[in-house]
């Protein structure tokens, strides 16, 4: 019989050189989250405002209901650079420096989502604080206190009710209507706190939110990076940051929906003095569903206003003063200081011309 010779059997080398490479992976895993996880307590312990509870932490009160860390001042800001302000919270948890149990009937309540609120501008910035300041400068003793937190419909109710559980009286109200979002079929019932518990829309979304609420690393990380164009750009393009067009939503035109909104509105209203103020969303001027958002919120006033509801529409004001989209922040879909301060004297306007005393 013929014998075939062999080397050397090549296995115990293979299994050494994989053996050595997982080691190196191994070591690179462990000295990377060593390392960001040193990174991640620097930043926390350097610069708290990076951290994920310092985000502007909204807190559920009871079930779908959330308002401001009561007695709390936290940092708000843009990573593209667009403001970086501070919100002051109350004890009641709303971001206004008066209490409601000092309102009386003559006064008015200022309710609404992040837009009434006032996301990225100054406390006395807001239209409800130039409402204020235009009664004091025509010397009418009449306030106007600001009850807002980003809800919708269904929330506005419920922080109305919370309000008045804390000793408001609420009998005159302006409700700031967000036609980028604030449109939906109510018939669920549900408030923007209970669809939060719902999952992300795709697997990307999901684990920046999770990041997000988890990181102050990632946080600070995303502030620098977008704080120039170059970088921010990049971070568009992987998916990692979102342009304003991606921040900005977007209606369809659905008659249901409309219906539904104007129903809640008005049983929202029922009881109480009401004027309704239309937000516009910034869709109307740019991108891809002008048509759509132009008859969306053409009929929806026209809606109301047929429903018996006392109306302000901005958009024509807007448009007459010139470049609509300078009331907006450039990275931002929320209204800047110009157009804060234009609503503000609309508001009054509305309110000494109508049937309001």
């Amino acid at each position: 019989m013929t014998q075939v010779a062999t080397g050397p059997d090549p296995c115990p080398i293979k299994t050494s050189r994989l053996r050595r490479a997982a080691a190196k992976v191994l070591l690179l895993t462990v000295t990377l989250a060593v390392g960001l996880s040193l990174m991640e307590l620097v930043v926390r312990w350097r610069f708290p405002y990076f951290c994920p509870a310092a985000q502007v932490p909204f807190r559920l009160v009871t079930n779908g209901l959330a308002v401001g860390p009561a007695g709390q001042t936290v940092r708000m800001a843009t990573p593209k650079g667009d403001y970086n302000s501070v919100l002051r919270f109350n004890a009641d948890g709303f971001r206004d420096e008066k209490r409601v149990t000092e309102a009386t009937e003559g006064d008015w309540f200022a309710l609404g989502d992040s837009y009434t609120m006032g996301w990225g501008v100054e406390e006395n910035e807001r239209f409800s604080n130039q409402l204020e300041q235009e009664f004091k400068a025509h010397e009418l003793p009449t306030r106007v206190f600001n009850i807002a937190i980003p809800d919708n419909f269904i929330g506005y109710g419920r922080l109305l009710r919370y309000a008045e559980g804390c000793g408001a009286r609420v009998r005159r109200m302006v409700v700031g209507v967000c036609m980028e979002n604030d449109l939906r079929d109510y018939r669920d019932g549900l408030g923007a706190w209970d669809l939060m518990g719902q999952p992300a829309a795709t697997s990307k979304e999901g684990l920046r939110r999770w990041i997000k609420e988890h990181s102050a690393l990632y946080i600070a990380a995303s502030f620098e990076l977008q704080r120039f164009g170059p970088t921010r750009r990049l971070l568009h393009k992987l998916g990692i940051a979102r342009s304003i067009d991606e921040l900005t939503g977007h209606n369809v035109w659905n008659e249901t929906v409309l219906q539904a909104s104007r129903d809640e509105l008005i049983k929202l209203g029922t009881g109480r003095e009401m004027l309704v103020l239309l937000i516009p969303s910034r869709n109307l001027w740019h991108g891809a569903h002008i048509a759509t958002e132009q008859r969306v919120h053409e009929t929806f006033a026209r809606m109301l206003r047929e429903a018996g509801l006392s109306v302000l529409d901005v958009r024509p004001l807007m448009e007459a003063a010139g470049d609509p989209l300078s009331c907006y922040f450039k990275t931002d879909p929320h209204w800047n200081a110009r157009g804060h301060a234009l609503a503000g004297r609309a508001l009054f306007k509305a309110i000494q011309e109508g049937s309001f005393p």
